[in-house]
């Protein structure tokens, strides 16, 4: 059975959001709808910078709204009594063969797993090792599209991420994930729609 799942948008009409929804059903992929925060009414604006792409980067109203969706999410996970959890942002598509690929993949998966990034990119280059199957320890990912969670990573993800200077991603590739056991299924069994990135 696969984990309990969450899709993450916000409360009003998104065209991408309603494409997902009928995707997950065609599946048979049983989720449910997580409101968080709409960037549109966020008005917080940052003064911290961050460096990975360009130098002096400054964050903006999606970034933190994003984050603090995903924050509101982990205190939910926190009070639920499932083990792990499905965290699925509101444009996911899983590829044709996903469910034989994820049951591969947990096949092998190391017992101490505390995240594994069911979508990833920009692990080209990384240090990277093969652990079985379609599994490998890649330090660290980018994109937070599609995340499995287990209970024990909540509460280091609370701990690190309630300071907001960056896209979570870069935050997590930074701080949280250097302190948890995470893996990475490749090539990812879950993409983005409409988006190229970097394997």
């Amino acid at each position: 059975m696969n984990p309990r799942a969450f899709v993450l948008t916000v409360n009003r009409p998104i065209k991408r959001f309603d494409d997902t929804c009928n995707h997950l059903n065609s599946l048979g992929i049983e989720w449910e709808v997580f409101f968080g925060m709409d960037n549109q009414k966020c008005r917080l604006q940052p003064f911290d910078t961050f460096d990975m792409d360009r130098a002096g980067e400054r964050i903006g109203a999606k970034h933190i709204a994003a984050t603090l969706t995903h924050y509101l999410l982990w205190k939910t996970m926190l009070y639920q009594p499932q083990e792990s959890f499905w965290s699925l942002e509101f444009d996911v598509r899983f590829v044709p063969d996903w469910q034989a690929q994820y049951n591969k993949a947990m096949s092998v998966m190391p017992d101490d797993w505390q995240i594994i990034f069911l979508g990833s990119c920009c692990c080209k280059g990384r240090e990277t090792k093969h652990i079985g199957e379609n599994v490998y320890e890649v330090h660290w990912p980018l994109c937070g599209h599609a995340l499995q969670i287990r209970q024990n990573a909540l509460p280091t993800l609370l701990d690190e991420h309630q300071h907001i200077s960056m896209p979570l991603d870069i935050a997590m590739f930074h701080t949280s994930l250097r302190k948890l056991r995470t893996y990475t299924i490749l090539p990812p069994i879950v993409v983005q729609a409409d988006t190229i990135v970097a394997p």
